[in-house]
């Protein structure tokens, strides 16, 4: 198995599925959740716009195969005011559900990095 891709076992054989599926999937879960403004490049990149989320899936997301399961490293920008601990605990379960039920794949840790805050 590549790592570029996670192998599931289906009923009629093998299926392949692309990390960056699995961005795509993690990018649409947090997408969901109030309080998260946008996804940011890393540790030392800054914070991407809103906009130039749907063109990078890569863009603050980063996936790590294990044997038969993955690892989500997810860097945030979030509004200030919010209650950081709440909004990551609601990005870390919509990321892990959604994974687990469109593809499979156990998610065995979602780390999410605030980087930023942004004063409306």
């Amino acid at each position: 198995m590549s790592k570029n891709s996670m192998e599931v076992q289906g009923q009629q054989g093998k299926i392949k599925i692309a990390s960056d599926v699995i961005m795509v999937i993690t990018k649409k879960a947090v997408e969901e959740v109030k309080g998260i403004i946008s996804f940011s490049g890393g540790i030392s990149k800054g914070v991407v716009d809103t906009t130039n989320r749907k063109n990078n899936p890569r863009k603050g997301v980063n996936v790590e195969n294990e044997e038969k399961q993955v690892v989500i490293n997810l860097s945030v920008a979030i509004e200030y005011g919010v209650v950081i601990p709440d909004v990551i605990k609601e990005v870390q379960q919509k990321v892990k559900s959604a994974i687990e039920t469109m593809t499979e794949i156990t998610v065995e840790k979602v780390n999410v990095y605030v980087q930023d805050i942004k004063i409306s």
